[in-house]
């Protein structure tokens, strides 16, 4: 016998992508706080790209091209940043200035070759 196709009202699938988005953004809080978060990769397992750049308000080439150079990215952009994921500002820039040093040491050496 088939299965019946579940009728779900426009407003419980409303209540359902809420859910999931604070499920999304709890996950990448906890794993912030506890140190876990070292690229942004790791936040777009999680989330993906386009839906982050929609939920900082960004457009998704702004976004891509600040996430490649994070020292692009504006104050306000990095306290919304945080408060989206609910955590201490201080947590964000470290994320950020950890990997614009990343970047520095990366370019230098293949200026070096």
């Amino acid at each position: 016998m088939p299965k019946k196709k579940r009728e779900i009202s426009e407003k419980d699938k409303k209540q359902e992508e809420a859910r999931k988005r604070q499920h999304k953004l709890n996950s990448i809080k906890t794993d912030f706080e506890a140190g876990k978060i070292k690229s942004f990769e790791q936040i777009f397992a999680v989330m993906v790209e386009s839906r982050l750049a929609a939920e900082l308000k960004m457009g998704f080439v702004t976004f891509r091209n600040k996430v490649n150079n994070p020292g692009d990215f504006t104050n306000n952009e990095l306290v919304r940043f945080a408060e989206l994921l609910d955590v201490d500002i201080n947590i964000i820039l470290k994320f950020i200035f950890s990997l614009m040093k990343y970047k520095t040491k990366n370019t230098s050496r293949i200026e070096n070759v």
